[in-house]
């Protein structure tokens, strides 16, 4: 009688094993085809920051080709209108005049140059940054999973790991600390009551996004060690309603009144990859859920993937400025140009002034009835005791005439 019953009890717990390994099973098919979902998104976001950083660069090229061929256009004309008036004894000031401006041109050369370089730079870069992405996050992962056990009984511990967890996320991303996000910032609302968020996220055009670490292993770990279906899902509904006490609690605090210039929602980051997994799964409207509260809720590779485009946003940026320092540098380097031109237009009107009253001075001087020179000569042939001679060149071109009484 004894083998028979436990033979039967054998079979039970075999089939028992056999449903706790399929659900096993079944739960990491659903992470891999979330890491899946997820690793598209990453290179669907990489390939739209690639088509622009194209169109930026393209762009650039024909602005400062279009720059370059105007600037040569207008000195071949300039230099061809005035080549012919410019006497060789200004030619040494026409250098110092154009050595600042050479100074310049090569000013504006540089500065393109530099801003190319980075841009190739940066794209590199990222391909790096985004293979290292997957690998990084089973990283992550892993480290979660070992630390469960050590952590699930100081609810402390609890919320230390996952701000250290946040905290290496964004040293990953490519972010610095105290220059795009600033950790553990305190402060009071006009009740005195104290805020102090995880991170307080720094985007372009001086907003802010803030993000807050929640982690609740209790209601999961007894999830995962839970030897029956009944008391799985008795933990189960403990870790979704968990997750939502944190949303609700979140969603209470009123970041907008302390951060004038703060996002309209919050991120709720989830360190713990298959906890994250599992209550978005088992509850279908939970991310809606959130939402309405002003709410995301954002695991590890999502919050990467967030971080890394807002690290390519303020690269951009930092490439938009450049661009703004190159047309201001453009703008300069041009209206110089302009005062040049005008420069050298005035020297050559007043180059023609003094040739024309170089022409009336020797006028004056050797043609006409009565000029100086006849009168010089006429004065010399009456016997004027000198030994110098007016020079030969001026007495050939001078009409020499009778003075007149």
């Amino acid at each position: 009688m004894l083998l028979p019953i436990l033979l039967a009890a054998a079979l039970v717990l075999l089939g028992v094993l056999y449903l706790q390994q399929q659900l096993r099973n079944k739960s990491l098919q659903q992470l891999l085809d979330a890491a899946v979902e997820e690793k598209h998104d990453i290179q669907l976001a990489h390939h739209r920051l690639l088509e622009r950083q194209e169109i930026l660069q393209t762009q650039f090229a024909e602005d400062k080709q279009q720059v370059q061929r105007q600037f040569e256009i207008t000195a071949q004309q300039l230099l061809q209108r005035v080549s012919g008036n410019l006497l060789e004894q200004n030619q040494l000031k026409l250098v110092n005049v154009l050595q600042p401006l050479s100074e310049k041109i090569e000013s504006f050369r540089g500065a393109m140059q530099q801003s190319l370089l980075a841009e190739t730079s940066q794209r590199a870069a990222l391909r790096t940054e985004l293979q290292q992405l997957l690998q990084l996050n089973q990283t992550l992962t892993r480290e979660a999973n070992n630390l469960t056990n050590a952590l699930k009984a100081d609810t402390k511990k609890q919320g230390n790991w996952g701000e250290m967890i946040l905290e290496r996320v964004l040293e990953a991303s490519g972010l610095e600390k105290n220059v795009h996000y600033q950790v553990q910032d305190s402060r009071r609302d006009e009740n005195g009551r104290q805020y102090r968020p995880d991170v307080i996220l720094q985007l372009p055009e001086h907003r802010q996004l803030v993000i807050d670490s929640k982690v609740s292993l209790k209601a999961y770990e007894g999830y995962c060690s839970a030897p029956s279906e009944e008391e799985k899902q008795t933990f189960l509904r403990s870790h979704l309603q968990s997750v939502k006490n944190h949303i609700d609690e979140l969603s209470h605090k009123n970041y907008s009144v302390l951060y004038d210039n703060s996002t309209d929602f919050v991120l709720l980051f989830v360190p713990i990859e298959p906890a994250y997994t599992l209550a978005v799964m088992q509850e279908d409207d939970l991310y809606d859920y959130a939402f309405r509260k002003r709410i995301v809720m954002v695991s590890v590779p999502a919050l990467l993937a967030t971080l890394r485009i807002i690290n390519s946003m303020w690269k951009l940026e930092q490439q938009n400025r450049n661009a703004t320092e190159i047309v201001r540098q453009g703008t300069a380097l041009y209206d110089k140009f302009v005062g040049f031109a005008e420069d050298l237009r005035l020297v050559g009107t007043q180059m023609h002034k003094s040739q024309e009253a170089f022409d009336n001075a020797l006028a004056k001087l050797s043609t006409g009835k009565g000029n100086l020179m006849a009168r010089a000569q006429h004065m010399q042939k009456l016997g004027l005791n000198s030994k110098k001679e007016l020079p030969k060149e001026l007495l050939d071109k001078s009409e020499l005439t009778t003075p007149e009484d």
